[in-house]
């Protein structure tokens, strides 16, 4: 039988959230009624729950790329509205207290599930491998869904450059070899979808990346 789960369009929806625009996705896989959130920042509950209902979905997973507040901010309110559960990895676990040093109240929230490297997360037809990629904090992950050739990168990768390695979590060796690691292991074709502005392609960011690794040092793209 052929693979026709394979050559299904994936389906995905962003919108970017709150005073740091963060990209809070959608996802499914077209065909069966399951479907992911990642990164529900400050505002986006009401929002994705209305696509989830229009859509027709089922929300089966709310899941963080990391725990930075601009990216868990609704996970409380989106819990509620869907009863979905949520899932980060285990070192940024800590985070969902909400705690912050910006003034914000956020409600806490408990992960049930956790991303672990070399897990997998499945939503309907689709097969997240989880990738911890350190750097921008300790427990900050990226998404594989390699037959869909699809990144959900988080804070780790963006056009043009790496989530910061100064705000709290951060790491710049890390950082290096988390980006190393996506260069070795994720093809040129592969859609990125970054935790904060427009989408890229590993091939785009692909000569950077490779400079990262061999330096061992984070040199700033066309330097």
């Amino acid at each position: 039988m052929t693979d026709e789960v394979a050559v299904r369009a994936v389906r995905i929806e962003v919108g970017a959230f709150g005073p740091w625009q963060t990209n809070g996705y959608l996802a499914w896989d077209g065909h069966s009624t399951d479907a992911l959130v990642l990164d529900p920042g400050m505002g986006a509950a009401d929002p994705l729950m209305e696509r989830v209902r229009a859509s027709g979905l089922r929300l089966h997973r709310i899941a963080n790329s990391h725990g930075h507040i601009d990216h868990i901010f609704d996970n409380a309110a989106l819990m509620r509205a869907s009863d979905a559960p949520l899932a980060i990895h285990p070192d940024d676990a800590y985070r969902l207290s909400g705690a912050n040093s910006y003034g914000f109240e956020v409600e806490p929230a408990i992960a049930s599930e956790h991303l672990r490297d070399g897990e997998q997360l499945r939503i309907g037809d689709l097969v997240f491998d989880i990738l911890h990629t350190p750097g921008h904090t300790e427990g900050s992950v990226c998404l594989y869904e390699e037959r869909r050739a699809l990144l959900l990168s988080g804070d780790t990768l963006f056009p043009g450059g790496w989530g910061r390695t100064d705000l709290p979590g951060g790491d710049e060796e890390q950082m290096i070899a988390s980006i190393a690691r996506l260069a070795r292991v994720v093809p040129g074709g592969v859609r990125v979808l970054p935790g904060h502005g427009p989408e890229t392609t590993v091939e785009r960011e692909l000569g950077w990346m490779q400079r990262v690794a061999s330096t061992g040092r984070l040199v700033l793209p066309g330097a």
